[in-house]
């Protein structure tokens, strides 16, 4: 698909690898300007690099996208950087590291953690940013969900709540910046074979998901840039509020 992003700004969360990565170097692929955000300083400063080489523009911030002054510096940076935020891309969360644990030994202090990044720091980052999008004349937020908000998952409770809630956020934030020409959407990855799924499915597990599938193959993180792009492109111009599923299939399946 044929995006044109020249003249924009985008800011991509968790920018440091896998799936992040992708989407940032797909937005700089189309001509939008990004800020690489990551708590990681070694892999948010080589996707800049690849950017780079690649001819695009990026520079990198290190961000914690829980704690609320790292947002609001984030979304300044990039708009005294680059002019101005367009594009937000809520992709930071917890998921590899992460092992099975049964509701009943679920350690409060991992679900609160995974909350404060997955949940909150997505409603801080768009809140950093929609000022300045809003100075603009409008922009897109997309936020990362995933199908554990609706397959649910028991022993990863922490992890398909939060991204559940993901799903309300988003139609919060349409809804409240829809007016100001923000629109905000979703997209729900299934599984997609980065080193962070492997990590916690192994490759066994990769290919039990794909038996599932109706598309018989492993998701990769490029299959999620043609919906990124799409909804933050006016490709997407009358679409808010709505959370993409991109799982080759599971849900529907049931």
């Amino acid at each position: 698909m044929e995006v044109d992003l020249a003249g924009k700004a985008a800011i991509v969360t968790g920018a440091g690898r896998g799936i992040g990565r992708a989407y940032a170097e797909a937005l700089a692929a189309s001509g939008a300007a990004v800020a690489v955000a990551d708590i990681d300083a070694a892999g948010g400063e080589e996707t800049v690099k690849l950017i780079a080489e690649a001819g695009g523009r990026a520079i990198f911030l290190q961000i914690d996208v829980s704690h609320e002054e790292s947002t609001r510096v984030m979304a300044t940076a990039t708009a005294d950087h680059f002019g101005g935020v367009d594009i937000l891309v809520n992709n930071a969360g917890i998921w590899g590291g992460l092992t099975p644990v049964p509701i009943g030994e679920l350690p409060l202090d991992r679900w609160n953690k995974i909350m404060s990044v997955n949940l909150t720091g997505m409603f801080l980052c768009a809140r950093a940013a929609a000022p300045f999008m809003m100075e603009r004349g409008g922009g897109a937020i997309v936020n990362q969900s995933s199908i554990g908000a609706y397959t649910g998952g028991p022993k990863m409770a922490d992890y398909c709540t939060s991204k559940g809630a993901v799903g309300a956020l988003t139609k919060t934030l349409a809804r409240a910046y829809g007016p100001q020409g923000i629109r905000v959407n979703a997209v729900a990855p299934g599984s997609i074979a980065t080193e962070a799924t492997i990590e916690i499915l192994s490759d066994q597990g990769v290919e039990r998901f794909v038996d599932q599938q109706c598309i018989k193959r492993a998701g990769q993180a490029d299959d999620l840039t043609g919906p990124l792009l799409f909804l933050v492109s006016d490709q997407s111009k009358f679409v808010t509020g709505q959370v993409l599923v991109v799982d080759g299939g599971i849900v529907m399946q049931g």
